[in-house]
């Protein structure tokens, strides 16, 4: 609500008794002078055009307050339209996202599963008719079903993981952890199988401890995850440098820098894909540097990839060092 300033009114009312008071004095002040009675009604007639004109201010300035509420609430309201259509469309987009997921998911579960099942079942139905008599033949038929139930359990672990990941860019529960700690314990670990490759591990880091706030178990498994890959894929002895700095003291940098055959850079920018194989695959199922990217993600920082051929591959992660999650979901 928008009202006169205190000045105005101040104003207002002393034209308004003013007038009045001027009016009174010319009639009954006994016998004044005709030029005072002139006076008298020309200061009357003045201070009522000066109560009528800052009335009439004060009504134009209250009418264009009044415009300017109306016109707020008509955009407030404009704005909350606006946003609750923008959240219906958000919802259907996700729901149709959700949608397409699940229908992708549904069509590779059966693309991968239909074959074997179909090939199991024939196998059976021979055996189980009594038509096969020779034993060994009987032994290949019972070979042929554990290798396709196994090939199946395999498949079916690797949608159920992909599936998993997929919807997996959240903490649950954050830990607070010493993260050079963390690094130390896992290059010493990896110290063994990098030795028998001709590769030594090392870290450096400019702080000897440093809290950190997040979810000890995934990050572990993604620095393992990285530290693996260089290994697999460095093809020849060399070194794997781990390097750990403090960004304005809030985000910590992690560089994983091996340096062995690399590959194309247009390659790299693709390593953290689901399921991507790269021209120098030696199997593997493309999961490792997802999960190094969903981590990452969940923990509110980014990775990214960089090489070249015979340049090796370097790894870069930015993290926050603490965490927003509400007081319930931390770790006590």
């Amino acid at each position: 609500m928008v009202t006169c300033s205190v000045k105005e009114k101040k104003q207002i009312l002393a034209a308004a008794l003013g007038s009045p008071l001027c009016a009174c004095l010319a009639v009954f002040l006994p016998d004044p002078p005709l030029a005072a009675r002139l006076l008298l009604a020309a200061a009357a007639v003045v201070l009522t055009a000066v109560a009528l004109a800052l009335g009439a201010r004060a009504a134009k300035r209250m009418e264009a307050a009044v415009c300017e509420a109306q016109r707020r609430l008509q955009e407030a309201e404009k704005r909350g339209g606006e946003a609750e259509q923008r959240a219906r469309e958000e919802a259907e987009r996700r729901h149709l996202r959700t949608k397409e997921k699940l229908a992708a998911f549904y069509s590779k579960t059966s693309h991968s599963l239909r074959i074997p099942i179909s090939v199991i079942q024939g196998y059976a139905d021979l055996l189980s008719s009594g038509l096969i008599q020779d034993e060994s033949v009987r032994r290949e038929y019972l070979n042929k079903i554990r290798e396709r139930t196994e090939y199946m359990n395999t498949v079916l672990g690797q949608l159920l993981t992909e599936a998993r990941v997929q919807a997996d860019f959240s903490v649950a529960v954050w830990d607070r952890f010493d993260l050079v700690e963390l690094l130390r314990q896992i290059v010493g670990d990896m110290h063994e199988a990098a030795h028998r490759l001709g590769v030594d591990i090392q870290l450096e880091a400019e702080a000897h401890r440093l809290l950190f706030e997040g979810d000890r178990t995934r990050l572990t498994r993604a620095f393992y995850n990285i530290l693996e890959n260089s290994l697999k894929y460095m093809n020849a002895a060399g070194k794997i440098t781990v390097t750990l700095s403090l960004v304005e003291g809030k985000q910590v940098f992690l560089v994983f820098k091996d340096n062995g055959a690399g590959m194309d850079s247009e390659e790299a920018e693709h390593v953290f894909e689901i399921n991507y194989r790269g021209s120098n695959s030696t199997g593997g199922n493309g999961m490792g540097l997802y999960l190094v990217y969903v981590t990452a993600l969940a923990h509110h920082g980014s990775v990214s990839a960089r090489s070249a051929p015979g340049k090796g591959m370097t790894i870069r992660m930015l993290l926050p060092v603490e965490q927003t999650a509400p007081q319930g979901e931390r770790a006590p």
